[in-house]
């Protein structure tokens, strides 16, 4: 027996569940939609990862006890084996991508084993997109293969009833009837999920990102924040359209909620002449600034910048932020 599998065929299972899930999600009507389409996603996942372990010759199966049958690796076996093997890609955290598997397979297996909350859809909806996100680009990174060249992304995102804001709903402002035991215990663990992510510096985009697709009409979009199209010479074939969000979800912190997470590496002074030095606050990935007070706001991205400086960079950030200072006193 092949302990070690094949690659090729672990690989091919993995893309076919995940097809077979996203093909599921997007039915008109489908009852026991979201259920259904975790399992598959898991089951995609689990094979992926067994397809990163036999590649790299590791074994996909547990040592056979006497008198039992050959048991694969679980879920969560398979990714340890392939996260801490020299396949994996470097660039893709696999922390984030951990808790964002472990979150779903919450989900799954309450659905499974009992009955689910259809309060769990808005999150389900954000953390599976995200999932799919991080499974295209390990299946890439690794095998070379890309699941969106084995579908036609043309879907129609249409929905006749009101689409829950998965941010709102994450802040507790969903309907009364939403805010059962079990949904407000998941969110309390996504959000302990998080909080560990973010204190390790860990990119949380691939825990879970919330997307927002809208239908619109090419002549009514003049008042969007950005506009990228692709233009034949009467027409546009392709846009994308990007509205503000809500600064209380993408730059969170004020600088007294930064600076703990900067201890040991930044001063509060320091922060000031790398801010000024660097223009961060120039920078609407960083920094966001109310134009009519002044309060100003960071992002989990200006902490993992700071957080990445060098020292010599934080040194000469000051120097030059003090000779600016005492030049404007003179």
């Amino acid at each position: 027996m092949n302990v070690k599998g094949s690659w090729r065929r672990l690989l091919a299972n993995a893309m076919s569940a995940m097809l077979g899930a996203i093909e599921i999600y997007n039915k008109p009507r489908f009852v026991y939609r979201d259920e259904v389409f975790v399992v598959l996603l898991i089951n995609a996942w689990e094979l992926l990862l067994k397809a990163v372990v036999s590649k790299g010759s590791g074994r996909i199966y547990y040592p056979k006890k006497r008198g039992e049958a050959y048991r694969t690796l679980t879920c969560r076996d398979a990714f340890w084996r392939a996260a801490n093997s020299q396949l994996w890609p470097k660039k893709i955290s696999s922390a984030a991508i951990d808790a964002n598997i472990e979150l779903i397979s919450i989900y799954r297996d309450q659905a499974i084993h009992f009955y689910n909350n259809k309060s769990f859809g808005a999150v389900i909806y954000s953390l599976s997109q995200t999932s799919i996100i991080n499974f295209r680009d390990v299946a890439m990174a690794v095998f070379g293969r890309d699941i969106g060249d084995e579908m036609s992304w043309r879907i129609m995102p249409l929905s006749m009833s009101s689409v829950v804001d998965p941010v709102k709903f994450m802040g507790g402002k969903g309907a009364a009837s939403d805010q059962t035991r079990a949904v407000q215990d998941f969110l309390m663990l996504m959000q302990e999920k998080t909080d560990e992510l973010d204190a390790s510096g860990i990119d949380t985009g691939r825990l879970c990102t919330v997307f927002d697709i809208s239908l619109n009409s090419v002549k009514k979009i003049s008042k969007a924040d950005i506009v990228a199209g692709i233009t034949t010479e009467d027409r546009a074939d392709a846009f994308i359209v990007q509205r503000r969000v809500d600064p209380n979800v993408t730059h969170p912190f004020r600088k007294k909620d930064l600076m703990p997470k900067l201890a040991g590496k930044l001063t509060p002074y320091e922060f000031d002449a790398v801010v000024y030095v660097r223009q961060l606050k120039e920078d609407p990935k960083y920094c966001w600034k109310d134009s009519g007070t002044s309060l100003v706001k960071w992002s989990p991205e200006a902490a993992r910048y700071l957080k990445g400086l060098t020292s010599e960079q934080i040194a000469s950030a000051r120097a030059e932020y003090t000779g600016r200072l005492k030049k404007s006193k003179k």
